[in-house]
């Protein structure tokens, strides 16, 4: 049962009672508080979302019996709804109808009639998006060019004007206009770079890395492998600053195949050497392993292909020697005989052939070692694939931080989200649509909207998906504190680097109650790439109490960076971050403060070092 909430059968009791009365407010509101039990089986929650919806009909709240309908999935029940409702929930309503639509012709039919309803709501991109799942490319390519131009003679979003630029490339070359895509890619290349510059700049690494995705699918689409390594390239730095290994070496691995794949060999050996780097330096041998004879494959098929070409011997002659390195990092002893053998075949100066030849002789009866050498085990990978942030971060700049149109796309993606998270953003919905009408500029709500605006904060945290985060974000920027501290509680549920961007302003807040709210959300956020906007926090802020919740939180994060600022905290901070960090350490589970610690005892000076020891004794570790 849902905490605070009356049981189930009582609630519905109460609303028959009320429609037996015909007092149809008090049947909502019972029915209402009903739904509050998101984990009620299916068959009861959809018959109460019937309910629910026949009375809102009543009421002649059409937007909120439609939101009901849209759980259930039935095109008959929200048919008769939509002509009586903004052209928004038109156009989504009928999208939903197209992605189950089994007749092509028909689903062509929705997609148009959505795009044609968006359009007439001004939205613009959400428009587009419809055109292009309806293959009308052309009409689509049109859409894109018009908020490609607005955006860019607007110059306020860098990155929205690159993700259109971007989209009327991909639109331009469905369409055969070659020239046209060339010229959107290059203005898109150069915006993405801009506002991936300014995000790095202002910390907000998380969404410089959107940028460097979508320079990977800009270099993919225009067959541009310099836009496709510049991207993987700064995807893998930010994967490895924030200490996703496992992310970062799946980075390498495909940017090694996509080098490899384009033709760029020597690009494709480069990175692979860096990846071995990469990988023993993070303890994974076998990785390593696969990465250096990888490296040296790729160096043998460099010059094979400069030979090919009638290249200079010298280009070759690199290449076969940094294979020789390689291999010989890897204990393949017979195998660097054979590429000295290889290096004596190459039109090379006598001299130098006889080099290698004495070299070779080295290894005529050399065996290569026995060595563990496999790509990154299927048990610590991760479902890499990029999501189509060019359409979805569009969608989120147009909709402005709506709560509703965030919560509608959830509802009606069954495909996608649970039930229990779709029960739990139509509620929130069901409140958005009561309260979006004030601008966040507007002056203080009364008590009764203020305290639905906490609800809602409240209502929104349950969902916890990223895609909340734009309409939380939005809140924070109403003047009530209390709808301040609201945002800020809820925020404290959402694990993702964005949501330190609110929190940071939370931080430095004039009201101290959202100070305090901020810095005990810090505590909640512990997860390993909240290290460094953890850390970033603890060395600008100028609050003890900031900077002491700041190291509880990094306490609770199992990295060597972190056992490594922890460390260094008990040796050279103030008494009151010492204290923090002694405390929380005393409580953590990890083992990566333990390693170092032992490893560091020696060295610490006395004061450090009994402090170390009563950590370790306190968890019944010896020193």
């Amino acid at each position: 049962m849902t905490q605070g909430v009356r049981p189930l059968h009582e609630l519905r009791d109460e609303a028959r009672s009320a429609l037996a009365r015909s007092d149809l407010s008090r049947a909502r509101d019972a029915l209402f508080s009903a739904l509050q039990h998101t984990i009620a089986r299916e068959e009861d929650y959809v018959a109460m979302t019937d309910e629910l919806r026949d009375v809102l009909v009543r009421l002649g709240d059409h937007r909120s019996a439609l939101t009901v309908a849209w759980y259930a999935g039935s095109e008959h029940s929200q048919r008769p709804l939509i002509t009586h409702v903004p052209p928004i929930d038109r156009a989504r309503t009928m999208l939903a109808w197209a992605e189950r639509e089994q007749d092509p012709e028909r689903q062509k039919r929705l997609h148009a009639r959505a795009a044609d309803e968006y359009e007439s709501a001004g939205l613009v991109a959400q428009a587009a998006i419809a055109r292009e799942r309806g293959q009308d490319f052309a009409r689509a390519r049109a859409l894109w060019s018009r908020l490609a131009q607005l955006l860019s003679s607007s110059g306020s979003d860098l990155y929205a004007a690159g993700l259109a630029r971007f989209n009327l490339a991909r639109t331009s070359l469905r369409t055969g206009d070659a020239a046209a895509a060339r010229e959107a890619v290059f203005a898109s290349v150069h915006l993405l770079e801009e506002a991936a510059d300014r995000y790095e700049t202002i910390g907000q690494r998380e969404r410089a890395f959107d940028c460097y995705q979508v320079l990977i699918a800009v270099g993919r689409e225009s067959r541009a492998f310099e836009h496709v390594l510049e991207g993987y390239v700064n995807v893998i730095r930010i994967l490895r600053e924030d200490h996703l290994r496992y992310y970062a070496l799946q980075s390498y691995e495909e940017a090694v195949a996509a080098a490899e794949k384009q033709g760029e060999i020597s690009a494709a050996a480069t990175l692979a050497r860096e990846m071995a780097t990469y990988a023993r330096k993070e303890g994974l041998a076998a990785v390593a392993n696969f990465a250096v004879l990888t490296q040296a494959r790729l160096w043998q098929e460099v010059s094979a292909v400069s030979q090919k070409r009638a290249a200079p011997p010298e280009i070759a002659e690199n290449a076969l020697l940094a294979a020789v390195i390689a291999l010989g990092e890897a204990g393949q002893y017979s195998k660097v005989g054979s590429v000295y053998r290889a290096l004596t075949q190459l039109p090379l100066e006598e001299n130098r052939k006889k080099h290698y030849a004495r070299a070779g002789g080295r290894y005529v009866d050399a065996q290569d070692l026995p060595i563990d050498a496999s790509p990154l085990p299927a048990h610590l990978r991760h479902e890499l694939g990029f999501p189509d942030v060019w359409h979805i971060d569009l969608v989120e700049w147009e909709q402005a931080g709506s709560a509703s149109q965030a919560c509608g796309d959830i509802v009606l993606d069954p495909a996608q989200w649970s039930e229990v998270t779709r029960r739990r953003a139509m509620l929130a919905r069901l409140t958005a649509l009561a309260v979006e009408g004030a601008p966040p500029e507007a002056a203080p709500l009364s008590r009764s909207p203020a305290q639905q605006l906490i609800s809602l904060a409240e209502q929104l945290a349950t969902v916890e998906l990223y895609t909340i985060l734009s309409p939380l974000e939005h809140l924070f920027r109403r003047p009530e504190p209390k709808i301040r501290v609201a945002v800020v509680r809820a925020l404290s549920r959402f694990l993702y680097k964005r949501t330190f961007i609110t929190l940071r302003d939370a931080l430095v807040d004039p009201d101290p109650t959202v100070v305090h709210e901020a810095a005990r959300a810090l505590e909640e956020l512990r997860f390993a790439h909240a290290f460094d906007p953890l850390a970033r926090i603890y060395r600008e802020s100028q609050a003890p109490a900031v900077r002491a919740s700041a190291v509880r939180a990094i306490a609770k994060i199992d990295t060597l960076e972190a056992g490594e600022m922890l460390l260094g905290i008990l040796q050279h901070e103030g008494a009151e971050e010492r204290a923090a960090a002694v405390e929380a350490l005393k409580r953590a589970r990890g083992m990566k403060f333990v390693e170092l610690a032992r490893g560091a005892l020696a060295e610490l000076p006395g004061s450090a070092q009994a402090v170390v020891r009563e950590i370790l004794q306190s968890r019944g570790i010896s020193p």
